[in-house]
């Protein structure tokens, strides 16, 4: 197969993993910046062609390939999924399609999402930009966590322990026009959370993500470690469930065990390898590659 990785970074872990996997299924593999795509629509035609500018040199027609695979981070959204939505049209299967990305890039709309399909979530709170900072964080427990809807890797996920500190963030970030969303704060977790890696209808390698001392996030970037977890048959089924509930293929599942049951933090439509691949000692990027030949030629 030719595949093609969408992502700004080919040097990171997880795209080079991916690459020497589909070298080693015998696969060939580009890896393009979306923000260097330039896609083309023309009146009464079918056909959806997209260029592709390089940095020294002039666009050149991109191939019809056989497979696309988004890792593209949250910068590179809305072009992105541009480019996916284009390949999709083309009849280009593609390893999470654009709206269930765009759904899990988006954490209001995921949880929203998850909630109406009678999965569990911590207590959340979205408020409007005319809302009165004061008047909002009274509908909230202390401590409580802010985030804003965009944010990865714990960036843009802030923990406030008083009101004064909720309402000094809270319209800070107002002033910036940044929308967030409020969250409890489960304490008894204390800075940890399980990350759920699955792939098509199974879960197939997991960590549990212990947060630095001091710190409440336990993300891999935030200087957090991890280790092996055995996770209950209730927790790989949560996992899968939420997947699917946001319509991705591949999917990153964050868990947290709560004093009342298992909650999703967050579902990941473009997770990292680095960490969950030698915690787990799992090989994800070729499991991920035999998935994709399976539906690629079924």
């Amino acid at each position: 197969m030719k595949l093609l990785m969408l992502c700004r970074e080919p040097r990171l872990y997880s795209c080079q993993r991916l690459k020497e996997a589909a070298i080693q299924c015998g696969h060939e593999m580009d890896i393009l910046d979306p923000n260097r795509c330039i896609l083309k629509l023309m009146e009464n035609s079918p056909h959806f062609d997209v260029y592709y500018q390089p940095k020294d040199g002039a666009p050149y027609l991109l191939p019809n390939y056989d497979a696309v695979l988004p890792r593209f981070g949250t910068a590179s959204t809305k072009m992105g999924c541009a480019v996916l939505r284009h390949f999709q049209a083309k009849g280009i299967y593609c390893l999470n399609k654009e709206r269930a990305f765009l759904m899990a890039r988006d954490k209001w709309e995921s949880l929203q999402i998850l909630r109406e399909q009678g999965i569990a979530v911590p207590n959340s709170q979205l408020s409007g930009v005319e809302t009165d900072p004061k008047m909002v964080i009274q509908k909230m427990d202390f401590p409580l966590i802010i985030k804003t809807l965009n944010g990865s890797q714990g960036i843009g996920v802030m923990l406030a322990e008083k009101p004064q500190s909720a309402v000094s963030i809270l319209e800070t970030l107002k002033q910036a026009n940044v929308p967030v969303l409020l969250q409890d704060f489960v304490e008894e977790a204390t800075g940890e959370d399980i990350r759920c890696f699955v792939v098509g209808d199974k879960v197939i390698a997991s960590m549990q993500r212990i947060g630095q001392e001091g710190e409440f996030r336990a993300n891999f970037h935030r200087g957090g470690s991890a280790q092996p977890v055995l996770l209950t048959e209730e927790e790989k089924q949560l996992a899968v469930r939420a997947t699917k509930a946001l319509g991705l293929v591949v999917s990153g599942v964050d868990l947290i065990r709560s004093k009342g049951g298992l909650l999703v933090l967050e579902v990941n439509a473009s997770p990292g390898l680095e960490m969950i691949e030698k915690t787990s000692r799992v090989d994800i990027a070729l499991q991920i590659m035999l998935y994709l030949e399976k539906m690629v030629q079924s």
